[in-house]
């Protein structure tokens, strides 16, 4: 085992910017790169990971931090998780994904929090269930990525999504050398081509195989009247 990756539970006390107090076991999942936090006084579990979509995208700097109300699964199709959290008597349900520096204790828009109802449609918590769940994620995710461990867990997640990602970009090498093969076909092309209007333009310029125009022709001779 790599002496970067502790393993057991790790025990801490958090308090959030307004001093809500909660006392969290940590546990780090070094298959999938993601630390759960199970919170004993909301009576579940928060879990702090990386966005694994946003590798992908060239729109936006930064890192993607991914919530999980509750543990987390290796089906991208699951929004409803064991273990999710209850704040303010109301069940969290789904996930959300930010940037840390998106983050503010003096605000909760940054966080995408909704409520369990059962089946596959969840609304928007209450807001003042936003407010705290917010300030709880806050405070959960600036611990996560204090730790020194938190540089080893993303290498734990890199390393479970690197084959799917090394599949990607072969896919698009062989796209892109399909697309350049096409283009230096067309660039031959037009190369010639301008070659050969090089060479009319030289000619011209110079005077040679220019066509010299044809005497007029010698009317004919009217008969003689006889």
């Amino acid at each position: 085992m790599n002496s970067a990756r502790p393993v057991g539970p790790q025990y801490v006390t958090l308090v959030t910017e307004g001093g809500y107090r909660m006392h969290a076991t940590i546990t780090l999942d070094w298959e999938h790169g993601a630390a759960l936090y199970r919170v004993a006084e909301l009576g579940g579990t928060i879990t702090v990971g990386w966005q694994p979509g946003h590798y992908y995208l060239d729109c936006c700097s930064g890192t993607a931090i991914e919530i999980t109300y509750g543990k987390p699964t290796p089906s991208p199709f699951t929004e409803h998780f064991e273990d999710a959290p209850t704040v303010y008597g109301v069940q969290l349900a789904q996930q959300a994904v930010f940037h840390p520096e998106s983050m503010s204790p003096a605000s909760h828009r940054w966080l995408v929090v909704r409520r369990e109802i059962g089946g596959h449609y969840s609304p928007s918590a209450p807001e003042g269930t936003q407010r705290r769940t917010a300030a709880i994620v806050y405070a959960i995710t600036r611990h996560m990525l204090s730790r020194p461990w938190a540089a080893e867990l993303r290498r734990a997640h890199d390393e479970q999504h690197a084959p799917a990602r090394h599949r990607h970009h072969q896919d698009a090498v062989r796209k892109l050398e399909g697309e350049v093969a096409q283009l230096q076909e067309q660039l031959t092309r037009e190369r010639e081509r301008a070659a050969a209007q090089s060479v009319v333009i030289e000619k011209a310029e110079t005077g040679e195989g220019r066509v010299t125009a044809l005497p007029q022709p010698v009317a004919e001779a009217e008969p003689i009247a006889a």
